[in-house]
């Protein structure tokens, strides 16, 4: 006796090859778009990440300058630097943080005449094409009582699909067209 569900009856059920192929090659085609995709967005969460980190130190330098009327040497509240670089102090990410950091690898602290620049590097990574996704904050100081900001990547082609579009336009040696 056939049973209730069994359309044909002594006929195996299962799939064709062809319908597994054909399942095979949608999902490689789904997949060589999406991940690709993802690692470009999970990059960008860690530069949007960057940028706030970049804030956080922003934070420091206005309110050690508000406090004394001048910028500083170095970053306020930092540790003692792990050395010099463009005639300013630089930070291990883990010494500045207390722990490594699958993106970040260095920030910097580059006098740049009565202004600086707070330079975030990446690791260069084969995922990011080796791409240096350096973030520049510029901190100017416009009058004895005030400073400006701006992110900045240096117009650097390579990053620009990384970083917010806040940070995507400028040089960080142009200190006057903002």
């Amino acid at each position: 006796m056939p049973k209730l569900f069994d359309k044909q009856p002594g006929r195996q059920r299962g799939f064709t090859l062809i319908e597994l192929l054909a399942t095979t090659a949608i999902l490689g085609v789904l997949l060589s778009v999406a991940v690709p995709w993802m690692q470009s967005y999970t990059i960008r969460a860690r530069v949007t990440e960057g940028v706030l980190l970049l804030g956080e130190l922003s934070r420091r330098v206005a309110t050690e300058f508000y406090q004394r009327g001048e910028i500083s040497t170095g970053i306020p509240g930092a540790p003692p630097p792990d050395g010099t670089i463009h005639g300013g102090p630089y930070w291990d990410y883990a010494t500045m943080y207390g722990a490594e950091h699958e993106m970040w690898s260095r920030i910097e602290y580059q006098p740049k005449g009565p202004h600086r620049v707070i330079a975030l590097r990446a690791h260069r990574k084969e995922e990011w094409l080796n791409s240096d996704i350096g973030l520049h904050l510029q901190v100017k100081r416009v009058n004895d009582n005030e400073l400006d900001f701006r992110c900045t990547i240096n117009n650097t082609q390579d990053r620009i699909e990384f970083v917010p579009a806040s940070c995507q336009d400028g040089n960080v040696n142009d200190w006057s067209s903002w």
